[in-house]
């Protein structure tokens, strides 16, 4: 993801999600799904034997961090930074590092940002910018041009920023994230039509026949105070199951980001990831059978914002605070320094929260110099027969040598497996769907007090404290007494963020863990200022598990000593 900035979509797209539900006012309950229950699934694969090699790449390529194969499964097209060069450029070579080939350096538009797709008729490649259209095809591109991409008007709204998108399959349907106003922000996850247009005003791509997936409600109806539902909202990742699914990046605990599967032909929304630690970016398998992602599951970054479960009464608050720390910004760099590392599950995802617990997945980033030097960034495509994928690893941009390539791109090969097939195209209509053009403007007369009851125990008092003047902070305070969702989970306590703009916040907290699990949250003053900077200490455990950090001496990097 080359958008705005990476850290800014997170913050922006979260803020937007929950701030209209901040105050929900007690209604009778409603028949809802409990997604911090972890429904019966088959048993999960075991570990699979995997390599990792290099592929090479021209001296004057300084990154590939976008990359997606071309039909024919020999070639990739790519997304690249130039030596020299004043723009991005798309390029095409084959998967062995031969006969690299530039596609746009002799144009003067601009052209990317998110993983290049190529549609089907292999003369055109879709980027979230515009589109490139080659003469006579992609691989034997003698003529270029990029038209220009045009995003739908939001009715009664004004479009902020354009979050994320991404291709289904079907070479016709883009799912992207808008950040708008109607009149509140909003994050809506749209689903379009890709049409091209020629008339008077000239030729160009619009995005057309829109249908709104998530983003419109943010609260089942009837449903509980302080309990917001996203309809798997949030930022747009891949389609799954070669178009009949949406993945995206969501929330449905507490400081935590877990990945929403919505089901293109219904609308059922389901969780795929539920462990504790952060996710991000997904990419399925041709076949169906495989999900790869970004996660911090192979270092303890993330951990002590989210190993003790919460409802979501505060995420509104929390989450922009929790966002910045997953990337570190440094000072020159164009890039920030990722930590990601690479998880895979199979397509049922994970079985537990804890790996004590249940299948959570297998690690991939497993190189000697994975972490110390070099991490996950970009995307991950696969090759159509699922048994192998190419991905950019960013190397610590303090390690990069003037000249030097800011990164290394990477083929992962699993040597046990036999090719298979893709799965069948499915375009769904998505009847279920609301047409954009008859959206309606977010409710936003709620209170601002009140209880929320535990799906399976107890409750939480919140209360709002607003300002008196415009500098002044707003107060939240949660006090759960025996509140629990899963019976697993028993909460007693409280905590605590003041509020005073959307950058800044101050977290306090002081919870026991009872139940099933034994654990404590203690957090004494963190605050949260923006570019991956705070004070104020968290200390948290869940049984056998204990993180103790101060934001001001930073996070751990997964390398040994090392916080940033």
């Amino acid at each position: 993801m080359k958008m705005i900035s990476s850290a800014i979509s997170v913050y922006l797209v979260v803020y937007a999600l929950f701030c209209p539900a901040i105050g929900f006012g007690q209604k009778a309950p409603v028949q809802q799904k409990n997604y911090a229950l972890t429904p019966k699934l088959p048993p999960p694969p075991k570990p699979e034997a995997f390599t990792v090699s290099t592929i090479p790449l021209p001296d004057s390529v300084l990154d590939a961090v976008l990359v997606n194969y071309l039909p024919d499964a020999k070639h990739i097209v790519m997304e690249v930074t130039l030596a020299g060069a004043k723009k991005s450029n798309l390029a095409v070579m084959k998967d062995d590092g031969s006969e690299f080939k530039c596609l746009t350096c002799n144009l003067k538009e601009t052209i990317g940002g998110e993983m290049p797709v190529p549609l089907p008729d292999g003369k055109r490649v879709y980027t979230p910018t515009g589109i490139l259209e080659c003469s006579p095809s992609i691989l034997d591109c003698k003529q270029a041009r990029i038209l220009p991409l045009v995003y739908p008007t939001i009715p009664g709204g004004k479009t902020i920023a354009r979050i994320a998108s991404n291709m289904s399959q079907d070479g016709l349907h883009v799912a992207y994230t808008l950040l708008v106003t109607r009149p509140m922000p909003g994050a809506l996850v749209l689903v379009s039509e890709l049409t091209r247009i020629s008339d008077e005003k000239g030729e160009r791509y619009e995005l057309t026949k829109t249908k709104v997936i998530a983003g419109d409600k943010t609260a089942l109806p009837g449903a509980p105070d302080f309990r917001p539902f996203s309809f798997g909202g949030g930022e747009v990742k891949s389609f799954a199951g070669m178009g009949q699914y949406l993945t995206t990046i969501s929330a449905f605990e507490a400081g935590n980001f877990d990945i929403a599967k919505i089901d293109l032909t219904t609308g059922e929304v389901s969780r795929f990831t539920r462990h504790y630690s952060y996710d991000e970016g997904v990419y399925p398998s041709p076949d169906g059978k495989w999900f790869i992602f970004q996660s911090h599951r192979h270092t303890t970054r993330m951990d002590a914002f989210s190993l003790i479960p919460r409802p979501l009464i505060v995420n509104n608050a929390l989450a922009p605070g929790v966002a910045e720390w997953r990337n570190e910004e440094i000072e020159g760099s164009r890039d920030a320094r990722r930590y990601y590392g690479l998880t895979m599950t199979d397509l049922y995802g994970d079985r537990a929260r804890l790996s004590g617990e249940g299948y959570t997945g297998q690690n991939l980033t497993t190189a000697t110099d994975n972490l110390t030097q070099y991490n996950h960034f970009g995307n991950l495509t696969w090759h159509p027969s699922s048994t192998r994928g190419i991905f950019w690893e960013q190397k610590d941009p303090r390690q990069v040598k003037k000249g030097e390539a800011w990164g290394r791109l990477r083929m992962i090969t699993f040597t046990a497996r036999k090719p298979t097939t893709p799965l069948k195209i499915v375009t769904p209509t998505m009847d279920w769907a609301i047409n954009l053009e008859d959206i309606k403007p977010l409710d936003t007369s709620k209170q601002a007090e009140g209880k929320l009851v535990g799906l399976v125990s107890g409750y939480a008092n919140i209360s709002t404290h607003k300002p008196t003047s415009p500098s002044g902070e707003t107060v939240l305070k949660v006090e759960y007494v025996n509140f629990s969702d899963d019976g697993q989970y028993v909460l007693n306590g409280s905590e605590t963020i003041s509020k005073k703009t959307f950058w800044d916040a101050t977290w306090n907290a002081d919870i026991q863990v009872t139940g099933k699990h034994k654990g404590f949250l203690k957090v004494d003053n963190a605050k949260f200022t923006g570019r991956s900077q705070g004070s104020g200490t968290i200390r948290t455990q869940l049984d056998d598990r204990k993180i103790e950090v101060n934001l001001s001496k930073g996070l751990p990097t997964g390398v040994p000593g090392e916080l940033r």
